[in-house]
């Protein structure tokens, strides 16, 4: 359903809203807020101050409720805590709205905090209470009866385009966010990699991106072997997806940055097959190449000053007759050949021929690389959910990252890439191997797709752990996160302003 944003410049006491969401900092008195915000629900939050069962802690909500027909019949006050993160006002903001609309309420105002920058903060909110509200129910016969068709943020008149302009950017970054949960809720059998070259397509018409579609002949003219090999066992048809904005008037004036993809639509594993427990899961392998396609909607209606080129490649993992196998030597488009350990380590064999398409096809090439891939285990078992893990070959790159993920709600955690790395991937047979084993998967994982950037400043961002979640809290709902969309969009940001 679709939902109306307004921010508007009037007192609480003033607007039209079934419900109210009032942000009270830690150690400050609800009941004061509510008193200054001309509401009739102060008896209830003086008893509640009283009782200390809310303090405004980072995560608290509490939901006051006057009588039907009350002007403005339910109150939901959530802590922000005291250190004034953006990310816990995200959060907060997703659960206070989650308790709006239980309560019933179809129309919201919500007060924006006083924050030194109202632009952030009017941001910040909308993503929250976009990305709070999300729920996908494609396939259900039964739809959620209860939901929020209007949100109005209300702002201090001095601050009133400032909190307008985040507000438009914080609905483009949620809009890209939600379009990768539900590409990656999709099931593998809609969710094909035909169906995401389709839905690229679509984007690309809308927002005005250049995209092209590279079938499995172009991938063969090109001796792209190691995307190939992983789609033999597949009856789907892979593609690699080029989606390119390019900044009008700015030709040839800009830098260009890549981003890299992994659109693995279904993984069993392959001949080296997975286990039964949670294989279904396995339809969110292609949150990478999702998040690719997210970033380049966002940089469109962002209209960034910034040549930015996405790149998907799109494949099943399936043991089919044909399929590739354990012992296997696959070419790869820049001549590097593979030895083939493990058939369940396939993300970076397709991604490895994307990324040498980087490289060696793009022109001018490319500044930067950023890949996004929910490429290990073992990445997951180092950082769980907390943060996606970060390798670069480049520190002013990883700086860059690190800064956009804490600015932006999608955190990364730099780990090492060392020589001993690229020395647990040489093989016998080939040049490398696809697995080197358990120890540092994570990293030698890493060193693996290093070989095809051909010395390019370039980023890997390991997603495993916080592509999906079975969460539903906050601006989390179960299924897929839409990690990578806002880090990476952070990221060009502050790249086509330096």
């Amino acid at each position: 359903m679709s939902m109306e944003f307004r921010v508007e410049a009037v007192s609480l006491s003033r607007v039209a809203a079934k419900a109210a969401i009032l942000f009270v900092p830690k150690g400050a008195d609800p009941a004061a807020l509510v008193k200054d915000a001309g509401l009739g629900f102060v008896g209830a939050a003086r008893t509640i101050a009283a009782r200390a069962t809310f303090t405004g802690a980072a995560g608290q909500v509490v939901t006051l409720h006057e009588k039907p027909g009350s002007r403005i019949e339910t109150l939901v006050l959530a802590g922000t805590g005291d250190k004034g993160d953006p990310d816990v006002l995200r959060t907060a903001a997703g659960e206070a709205i989650r308790a709006a609309r239980d309560a019933g309420a179809t129309t919201v105002a919500v007060v924006l905090p006083e924050t030194r920058s109202a632009a952030a903060t009017a941001e910040t909110v909308v993503e929250g209470v976009r990305l709070g509200l999300y729920v996908f129910e494609t396939y259900k016969a039964e739809k959620a009866k209860r939901a929020v068709t209007a949100v109005t943020l209300l702002a201090p008149r001095a601050k009133l385009a400032a909190a307008r302009a985040g507000a438009a950017e914080g609905e483009i970054l949620a809009d890209s966010v939600l379009l990768v949960r539900d590409l990656g809720n999709e099931p593998g059998n809609v969710c094909t990699p035909t169906f995401l070259a389709e839905r690229a397509l679509a984007i690309g018409k809308a927002y005005g991106l250049d995209v092209r579609v590279l079938e499995r002949a172009d991938m063969a003219a090109l001796g792209m072997g190691s995307l190939l090999g992983v789609a033999r066992g597949s009856a789907q048809p892979p593609k690699l997806i080029v989606m390119t904005w390019e900044p009008k008037g700015l030709k040839g004036r800009v830098e260009t940055v890549a981003v890299v993809g992994k659109g693995l639509t279904f993984d069993s594993g392959g001949i080296s097959l997975k286990p039964g427990e949670k294989m279904e899961d396995m339809k969110f392998d292609m949150c990478g190449g999702a998040a690719t396609i997210g970033v380049l909607q966002a940089v469109a209606r962002l209209r960034l000053p910034i040549r930015v080129v996405g790149l998907v490649p799109a494949s099943e993992n399936l043991p089919d007759a044909d399929a590739f196998k354990p012992g296997d030597i696959l070419t790869a488009s820049n001549g590097t050949t593979i030895e083939i350990v493990n058939t369940d380590a396939e993300g970076r064999l397709i991604l490895a021929d994307a990324l040498a398409y980087a490289t060696s096809h793009l022109k001018p090439k490319p500044a930067a690389i950023i890949d996004m891939a929910t490429l290990t285990g073992a990445c997951v078992v180092a950082l769980g959910s907390a943060c996606a893990g970060l390798v670069s070959n480049d520190d002013r790159l990883a700086a860059k990252l690190s800064a956009a993920g804490d600015a932006s709600g999608d955190p990364v955690w730099r780990l090492p890439l060392k020589e001993r790395y690229r020395e647990q991937i040489k093989s016998t047979y080939a040049d490398i191997r696809n697995s080197a084993g358990r120890e540092a998967g994570a990293l030698t994982a890493a060193a693996f797709l290093e070989r095809f950037v051909a010395g390019t400043p370039w980023a890997h961002l390991d997603i495993a752990g916080t592509a999906w979640t079975d969460t539903n809290k906050g601006t989390l709902s179960r299924g897929a996160t839409g990690f990578g969309v806002r880090v990476v969009t952070r990221c060009l940001q502050a790249w086509s302003k330096k």
